[in-house]
């Protein structure tokens, strides 16, 4: 005796229907988007750091553009006395030598060139500055190893430090302005 097979316990289920990602044009329009959004966050960043920049270093040359400009009738004026002083001058005249500035900013200034040995001191930066913060480095050389650093530091209000003969260069960065005394 055979058996018939045996039917099948109810109706099967049918096949789970596939997952539909996100269309096409969902992706594209996601991905523009982005790349919008992160666009327009550097930009903005980017016009914030100029502008910070700019305000910093910006200094005053606002009032000196302002001093510059001259009336027609102040330059009509003034238009006759610089005839007559240039044919007043003699074109032998020698330069005089340049003395090392008692006063250096920002840079790497070798000392017997472009300044001289001596105690220099400083008011220190100004407290609008983002960072107010100067910085100096004696030198033995200028290589640009660590090992070329005699004396370094960073102030934050008034100072002074001494520059030997023996030193190379002076390295100064912050916006300070050094004198020598």
């Amino acid at each position: 005796m055979t058996q018939p097979p045996q039917p099948p316990h109810g109706p099967s289920m049918p096949p789970m229907p596939p997952e539909q990602g996100m269309s096409t044009g969902k992706k594209v329009g996601l991905g523009c988007g982005g790349c919008l959004g992160v666009l327009l966050v550097l930009l903005l960043l980017g016009g914030c750091v100029a502008a910070l920049s700019e305000s910093a270093s910006d200094g005053g040359t606002q009032e000196s553009a302002a001093t510059e400009e001259e009336t027609p009738q102040e330059a009509a004026e003034e238009a006759p006395a610089e005839e007559e002083a240039s044919e007043e001058e003699t074109p032998a005249e020698e330069p005089e030598p340049e003395e090392a500035p008692s006063t250096i900013g920002n840079g790497v200034h070798r000392v017997g060139e472009d300044i001289e040995p001596g105690t220099y001191t400083t008011d220190g930066p100004s407290p609008d500055d983002i960072m107010p913060m100067c910085y100096y480095a004696r030198l033995s050389g200028l290589s640009g190893e660590f090992d070329d650093i005699i004396a370094n530091n960073n102030i934050e209000g008034p100072g002074s430090l001494v520059v030997q003969e023996g030193d190379a260069a002076l390295e100064l960065s912050g916006g300070c302005e050094w004198t020598l005394e």
